[in-house]
């Protein structure tokens, strides 16, 4: 037997390989060193790590204008449709490198939906509101996978009870935060694994936002993994495991959500906390 067949040397070959650098993580999604920057000015959000998991609820906080919703658009490269920006650094999903101009965006939106700050359901009924995507992507084929589709949705976005009887009704004749709810569902019905919230309540009275907090909280408890855009402070705390501070295009702390708000470690957190500004 030759001895490249020699298992006992292809054994040694392989311990003196060289190891290859890996960009596998063990997170759902994680961001190394992610850059922004538009018309080739200075970085409106300078090198930023962060790590999202399945299961966890990751709020973004800090004062506008400070780069938090421009870091969340990067995760599902929304920040692609914006003329001369420009993304740098490692936007890992499922350990692969996203951050590409050969990413199929069509197809990785699918996996990470978006729920934008006002409510944007289509000019449809509400049963075509859940159903056009998933009829698009050849998922639903069936008057009956429509059906269960629908009402699971809907379950999972806490509206199925008020809209039961009107899913052949216009999705525009719902309130505000039922609006935001059949988004919640319409993003729902891919089947991400991935949910970003940019201000959700921002436009909702108290208890709708309430509901939808709970719906937040009930979708990360699935094993969806969410991150939430929130100027809401009490709101950071009720729906989120992990909080991460941005100040000034800067991703200055992260950590547990009570150990954020109970025991900030950087002055800046402490004085955004503490109301002195934002």
């Amino acid at each position: 037997m030759s001895e490249a067949m020699n298992p006992e040397a292809m054994r040694a070959a392989q311990d003196t390989e060289p190891a290859v650098a890996a960009t596998v993580s063990d997170h759902l999604i994680e961001t190394r060193d992610v850059t922004v920057r538009y018309d080739h000015a200075k970085e409106a959000l300078h090198p930023t790590s962060l790590s999202f998991d399945a299961g966890t609820v990751t709020a973004l906080i800090g004062p506008s204008g400070c780069g938090k919703s421009t870091f969340l658009r990067c995760l599902n490269l929304m920040n692609r449709e914006i003329a001369r920006c420009d993304i740098g650094g490692q936007i890992l999903y499922h350990g692969r490198d996203i951050n590409t101009r050969e990413e199929n965006l069509f197809e990785l939106r699918r996996s990470i939906g978006m729920v934008f700050q006002q409510p944007t359901p289509f000019r449809k009924s509400i049963r075509e509101n859940i159903l056009f995507a998933p009829k698009r992507h050849g998922r639903v084929t069936s008057r009956e996978q429509g059906d269960e589709l629908v009402e699971r949705t809907l379950r999972q976005a806490a509206l199925w009870d008020e809209v039961r009887d009107k899913l052949d009704r216009s999705g525009l004749g719902l309130s505000g935060g039922q609006q935001q709810r059949l988004c919640i569902a319409r993003t729902l019905a891919m089947d991400p694994d991935v949910v970003l919230f940019d201000e959700p309540c921002s436009a909702l009275d108290p208890i709708s936002t309430f509901t939808v907090e709970q719906t937040i909280r009930a979708i990360a408890d699935a094993g969806i993994c969410v991150a939430i855009v929130t100027h809401n402070m009490e709101q950071a705390t009720r729906v989120s495991d992990r909080t991460a501070f941005f100040y000034m295009g800067d991703m200055v702390e992260v950590g547990a959500t009570k150990q954020i708000f109970m025991a900030p470690k950087d002055q800046r957190l402490a004085d955004y906390l503490s109301g002195r500004f934002g």
